[in-house]
């Protein structure tokens, strides 16, 4: 079973390709084996998640995206993840990137980290890039309307 269930609580003119958004998190859950996969993606602002870094991370920061298994079983996954719309607007700016593309990049980190991937140091930051950029370079299609 695969179900992937789309929130947009950031802005009801906010528009996406849910089909494309699964493709993208599909072929990166597909690293690992599950057998059962019921995902949550919720877009929403800069506060919500800054206010959830703090609560279940103890850390106060604006972030782009955080992303939760909650499955204690290794070959199902039980996730969520939250993105922040407003941030990815600011990094795209930041970084000279199109908006779909930051965003695509977004989702792809998400996913990256249910599947076990962290990025809480340079080498492992590293890496996630590298493989975020290798995803990246698969899908040429835009994610936003």
């Amino acid at each position: 079973m695969k179900e992937i269930t789309i929130y947009n609580d950031f802005n009801p003119n906010f528009s996406y390709n849910k089909e494309k958004i699964e493709n993208i998190l599909f072929d990166v859950l597909s690293e690992i084996d599950f057998v059962k996969i019921k995902l949550s993606i919720i877009f929403t602002n800069r506060d919500f998640l800054r206010r959830m870094k703090k609560k279940y991370f103890n850390i106060d920061q604006f972030t782009d995206v955080i992303a939760f298994n909650l499955s204690e079983e290794k070959k199902k996954l039980d996730g969520e993840i939250y993105i922040s719309i407003d941030d990815v607007k600011e990094n795209a700016k930041l970084f000279l990137e199109q908006f779909d593309n930051e965003f695509k990049r977004v989702v792809i980190h998400g996913a990256l980290h249910l599947i076990g991937y962290e990025d809480s140091n340079k080498e492992e930051k590293k890496n996630m890039r590298i493989i975020e950029d290798r995803y990246l370079s698969k899908f040429n299609f835009t994610l936003t309307k």
